[in-house]
């Protein structure tokens, strides 16, 4: 369960998220990583900024975007980790606490997730050929 802030003022918010992938005892490199402000209904997701990992795994990513109430953080892994020859790629979801949040006018924060193992099947894991 991810702990919640207070709501945020309307207007633009920021989010900064860092962290390293490996598949099993080597970097994950060139896995692409989305941040993003997941919408619900009919209003589709807010893309706050995507990059691939580097040689050694690690990427940051700062995006922000303008809502009337809180934006709702999460990332989005794509890759083809212990995947064999399946087609498409592993895709995992997962939500980012609230409490990172930060508006223009507030210190800027960034929530490093440490290393992740992308070997394992994670919670929620799909499959997608279009990201």
């Amino acid at each position: 369960m991810v702990a919640s802030a207070p709501e945020k003022p309307t207007g633009m918010q920021n989010y900064r998220v860092k962290g390293i992938f490996k598949c099993g005892s080597e970097p994950a490199k060139n896995v692409q990583v989305k941040l993003i402000d997941d919408d619900f209904g009919s209003d589709p997701d807010d893309d706050l900024g995507s990059k691939f990992t580097d040689a050694n795994g690690y990427f940051e990513l700062e995006g922000h975007t303008t809502e009337l109430t809180t934006i709702d953080p999460h990332l989005k892994v794509y890759h083809d980790c212990d995947d064999g020859i399946n087609p498409c790629q592993r895709r995992w979801k997962f939500e980012l606490p609230n409490n990172y949040i930060y508006l223009r006018n507030e210190t800027a924060k960034t929530l490093d997730i440490g290393i992740w193992n992308l070997e394992g099947v994670h919670p929620g894991e799909t499959r997608d050929c279009n990201h």
